[in-house]
């Protein structure tokens, strides 16, 4: 089982990574092989609705192939002026509701403001649902985050990490679910 968690954030040092790698070290030790896109190592240029989409850079079919080969998804953004990041929105932009249709999806923001980034995964909801993803249900963030993490890289609130940790192993059994569903057919 391949679990890819992509990283919404330009920021090298980035709390949303942090928190991406909190899901996915729960993911990998619930028994899913894990990677990390963090899209500031992935330049990609502005999706603009080429008529040949091989004219676009190699970081971009990179991109599309790894969240086609995943089993499942861990998705987090940063919340940037009460929605996503504009590079994460970009990188969906590539996808197309065919990469993802019944893909197990597991949605994680991050926040600088002590109240959260509800309105970042209550749009990656609807991203999600539009392109007929399986988002799950539960969908955490991660407030004040500037001063969430010990330099370990793990969430000073045990209660949070212990909702991180939970987030990663839910996606391992939806998509062990979802694997199984398929089997049957």
């Amino acid at each position: 089982m391949k679990i890819l968690g992509i990283s919404g954030s330009m920021n090298p040092d980035s709390t949303t990574k942090k928190a991406v790698a909190i899901v996915l070290a729960a993911a990998q030790k619930a028994g899913a092989d894990t990677e990390l896109i963090h899209l500031a190592e992935w330049p990609m240029p502005i999706y603009d609705v080429r008529d040949d989409d091989s004219t676009y850079p190699e970081t971009v079919h990179r991109f599309v192939r790894k969240v086609t080969e995943a089993d499942g998804l861990i998705i987090a953004s940063p919340e940037y002026h009460g929605t996503v990041s504009g590079a994460l929105k970009n990188a969906l932009d590539f996808l197309e509701a065919r990469f993802l249709k019944d893909k197990p999806v597991a949605l994680l923001g991050v926040a600088g403001g002590s109240m959260g980034a509800t309105n970042t995964v209550n749009t990656l909801h609807l991203i999600m649902r539009n392109l007929h993803a399986w988002p799950l249900p539960t969908s955490p963030s991660v407030p004040s985050a500037y001063n969430a993490f010990d330099s370990d890289g793990n969430l000073k609130d045990p209660r949070l990490q212990e909702r991180l940790e939970t987030l990663g192993s839910q996606l391992v059994q939806t998509v062990s679910m979802k694997n199984a569903e398929k089997q049957l057919k």
